[in-house]
């Protein structure tokens, strides 16, 4: 788990976000394809790898899920992958807006605008987050919200030039 304030996750280049992914709404939505996600349809961005690594990470986690029935609270219902938007206070784009980040059910998902970081509920919910999950996400190239001081449990991200896969 990150240091207070160390955010590796969060520090995004734009142009190359652009230029990998599309510059504009309407090219990375025509870019994007339907993935089917443990019985919920995403759009999620088919460059770069991005759409097959989450076709194998929902593999995993359908098979983690028949072993583990209880895993599917955290990752259903899913708020979705891609839509277009800045980040709230900012005017950076979302990697949602690229079609290569996904939230899971947003209950099971702590984020520091909502909770202080220190707190025992906080500290609780990392500990207890399903390993298997951040697992099947981060074999497959994503890295997880929940390990960055400005935490984020909900989000995954597709991020090869952070992981190396």
């Amino acid at each position: 788990l990150s240091e207070p304030g160390c955010d590796p996750g969060r520090h995004r280049n734009q142009a190359l976000f652009r230029y990998l992914y599309g510059a504009t709404q309407e090219e990375v939505r025509i870019q994007g394809e339907e993935v089917s996600f443990l019985g919920e349809s995403v759009l999620f961005s088919s460059r770069h790898g991005a759409s097959a690594a989450l076709e194998r990470v929902a593999k995993r986690l359908e098979a983690e899920t028949a072993r583990d029935p209880a895993l599917l609270a955290y990752i259903l219902p899913s708020p979705g992958a891609f839509f277009w938007r800045t980040i709230e206070k900012s005017e950076r784009l979302s990697p949602h807006s690229f079609g290569i980040a996904l939230d899971l059910n947003v209950s099971k998902g702590p984020y520091w605008r909502w909770a202080e970081a220190s707190s025992p509920a906080v500290r609780k919910a990392r500990e207890n987050y399903p390993q298997a999950i951040v697992d099947a996400f981060e074999a497959e190239g994503f890295i997880w919200g929940g390990k960055w001081s400005h935490f984020d449990f909900m989000h995954f991200e597709y991020r090869p030039e952070l992981t190396g896969r």
